[in-house]
């Protein structure tokens, strides 16, 4: 072990490990391209691949500034990988080095740490997989854990006040409102919603029919609609298409299709309007899914019908995705405690 002149601290020295082929090195960008051009050979979603690319640049940069000897793959073992989940857990900061964001001295989330290190451990068990090294050097390493907490719902009080945010004499305002609500009534996930085209609905049937490919998991879906909901969206597009020759639903003023994070700026405009604290409650597309999700169960919706509406692969995903709000809690206790029922005759005295 030796000392890094340029942090000061202690770093390791590091051996390659054995590769399944001898004398074969296999460059660290070479053994990525081969990684992710069997991704894409086998159509893993292009976030997906996006993610791939962004965390592998991520560990490429660390490994430049803490280990810039490391130039072949076979040199990444777990010693290795557990010094960078150690820096990624308690040295890095968000947006150290992009020049274009606001610096943030907050550490990263153990979920980002979680995302990123599952990136790596998959690029190791297709390289152990391939013969590219011995064996995975992530087999061993365990992510870190993260803290449950209660998801962040919208109120109704809360919700009703950013419905009534937007100006709806314009078509700005009239399509994010159409939009807040397909979410709020559907659970939609935002790039599901904004890929919608005319022939997704069955206004008929008073529901979505959407392909496989555009569901994360890539089953086909229905997705069932309120009678106000279905109004506003048959309006939207009539309003839509007498501008533009186009079947998207959602689209900007220039009639293209409309960009999530144009919606999301929109989003904390109306939060401003609504007098939403956006420090104490985050105002983004997902917690209108959120919204739903907790309303479908608190008013007595089935847990499995849920599941599909939503497309949880995981029956634990659905289960685990909300945290009943305090005032229900209160409610079935009073309705249910055997205690609350009984009628005392005596008062219990204080000594």
């Amino acid at each position: 072990m030796s000392i890094d002149p340029r942090k000061g601290k202690k770093r390791i020295d590091f051996k390659p490990r054995p590769s399944a082929k001898k004398n074969e090195p296999i460059p660290l960008d070479l053994a990525f391209n081969l990684f992710y051009s069997a991704k894409r050979a086998e159509k893993v979603r292009e976030r997906t691949l996006a993610d791939y690319r962004s965390y592998w640049r991520y560990f490429c940069e660390w490994l430049d500034e803490y280990h810039p000897d490391i130039d072949d793959v076979s040199y990444i073992n777990t010693e290795l990988l557990r010094g960078y989940l150690d820096y990624m857990s308690f040295e890095h900061t968000r947006y150290k080095d992009d020049p274009y964001r606001k610096k943030d001295d907050r550490k990263l989330s153990a979920a980002t740490v979680k995302s990123r290190l599952r990136a790596l451990q998959t690029m190791c068990k297709f390289w152990s997989t391939e013969g590219i090294i011995a064996d995975n050097p992530t087999e061993k390493i365990k992510p870190p854990r993260v803290d449950e907490t209660d998801k962040n719902i919208f109120t109704d009080d809360q919700l009703s006040a950013l419905l009534n945010a937007p100006d709806t004499s314009t078509y700005v305002g009239f399509r994010d409102i159409t939009l807040m609500m397909l979410l709020a009534d559907t659970g939609l996930r935002i790039n599901e919603a904004l890929r919608l085209v005319t022939s997704h609905f069955d206004f008929a049937a008073r529901c979505i029919r959407l392909p496989a490919s555009l569901n994360k998991n890539r089953k086909p879906r229905i997705v069932p609609m309120s009678a106000p909901v279905v109004r506003e969206i048959i309006r939207l597009i009539e309003e839509t298409q007498s501008y533009f020759d186009t079947d998207c639903i959602f689209v900007s003023v220039y009639g293209d299709p409309l960009k999530a994070d144009h919606f999301r700026k929109q989003l904390i405009k109306y939060a401003k309007i609504a007098g939403i604290d956006t420090e104490t409650t985050k105002v983004t597309p997902h917690r209108f899914r959120d919204y739903f999700i907790t309303n479908y169960l608190v008013n007595g919706g089935d847990l499995f019908t849920l599941q599909r509406i939503v497309a949880h692969a995981d029956i634990k995903t659905t289960q685990g995705y909300v945290r009943v709000n305090e005032e229900v809690m209160r409610d079935s206790h009073s309705q249910y405690s055997q205690l609350a029922n009984l009628k005392v005759s005596k008062k219990v005295r204080r000594k």
